[in-house]
C-alpha cells in the first residue's frame, strides 16, 4: 500500500529508484483506523505525520457550537502536518470518512531523509504547493461560486486527484463522503447539498449508488464547475490545461466526448 504514497509525490517530482525505495522505508509503521475515528486530534503534539494508504480522510476545524468546518479532504497517497515542527501542537483535527489504512512517518526521519536525497525534498516543496492552491481554489468555491458549482467542482476535484495517483480510475469509483460532509465541505446544508446532486443526476451528469459514483458527461460537469485541473497538477504549464478546458471545447467536442457509463 505505501506505494500509493510514492506516486503521489513522484507525480509532483521525478524520483528515481533509491528516492523511492528510502520513501517505502519511511512509512512502514501502518494501522487501519475505523469511519470517524481520529487519526489525530486538534493540539497534539506533532513527533510523527499521517499518510493515508487507503480510503478518505478529512482535516477540520471544529466550532465552539458544535459544529465543524472541513478544510481538506485526503484521498489515497496524501499526506497532513508534514511541514510542521517537531513537538508542534496541531491546529486541526484529521478524521477518517471512511475506513482507513495509514502510515506515520517520523519528522525526524524526514529529515534525515530529506538531507540525503535533495528530490524527495523539492517533491514534499511542491506538494506543499499545491495543497495551498487547493485551499485557494476553495476558498474561491465557497466564497464566489453557487451551490450546485461548489458541488460539481469538488466532484471533479476528487475525481481528478484520484486519477493523479492512480490513472487506472474511471468514470466510476468509490465515493465515501456523505452528504453531511460535503456540507461540511462546501459551507452548505446537508438539505442542499441533497438538491444539488438530485440536480446534477436529473441533468445527466453523475450518477450516485451504493458510495459509487459514476461521471456521465465530465465536460459538462466541468462546464458547470468553471474547473480547470491546473492548480492541481504541475506537470504541465497551466496554458495547456487552459487551452483544454472544456469551456474552451467547440459544442461538438463537447457532444462527441459525452462518456455513458452504467452504475454498478
Amino acid at each position: 500500500m505505501s506505494e500509493v504514497f510514492v506516486e503521489r509525490l513522484s507525480s509532483v517530482f521525478p524520483l528515481g529508484l533509491a528516492e523511492r525505495a528510502a520513501l517505502m522505508k519511511l512509512c512502514w509503521r501502518g494501522r487501519s483506523v475505523k469511519a470517524k475515528c481520529h487519526i489525530a486530534r486538534y493540539g497534539e503534539r506533532r513527533s510523527a505525520f499521517p499518510v493515508i494508504l487507503s480510503g478518505w480522510a478529512a482535516r477540520s476545524h471544529l466550532l465552539r457550537d458544535g459544529s465543524r468546518q472541513i478544510t481538506g479532504i485526503l484521498v489515497p497517497g496524501d499526506v497532513c502536518h508534514h511541514d510542521a515542527e517537531p513537538g508542534q501542537s496541531a491546529r486541526d483535527e484529521i478524521v477518517a470518512l471512511s475506513p482507513c489504512r495509514v502510515a506515520w512517518i517520523d519528522l525526524g526521519e524526514l529529515e534525515q531523509v530529506t538531507a540525503t536525497y535533495p528530490a524527495i525534498a523539492a517533491a514534499f516543496r511542491i506538494y506543499a504547493r499545491l495543497e495551498k492552491s487547493i485551499l485557494s481554489e476553495w476558498i474561491v468555491n465557497i466564497g464566489r461560486r453557487d451551490a450546485l458549482a461548489r458541488t460539481a467542482h469538488f466532484i471533479c476535484e476528487v475525481w481528478t486527484r484520484l486519477r493523479i495517483v492512480d490513472p487506472a480510475t474511471r468514470e466510476q469509483f468509490d465515493f465515501p463522503i456523505t452528504q453531511e460532509d460535503m456540507a461540511d465541505v462546501l459551507g452548505l446544508t446537508p438539505v442542499h447539498i441533497n438538491r444539488k446532486l438530485q440536480q446534477l443526476r436529473q441533468d445527466g451528469l453523475i450518477e450516485l449508488q451504493s458510495r459509487r459514483l459514476t461521471i456521465l458527461d465530465e465536460f459538462a460537469l466541468a462546464d458547470i464547475a468553471g474547473f480547470d485541473k491546473a492548480y492541481l497538477d504541475p506537470r504541465l504549464p497551466s496554458e495547456e490545461w487552459i487551452a483544454a478546458a472544456p469551456w474552451a471545447r467547440p459544442v461538438e467536442a463537447r457532444a462527441s466526448g459525452m462518456i455513458l457509463v452504467q452504475s454498478a
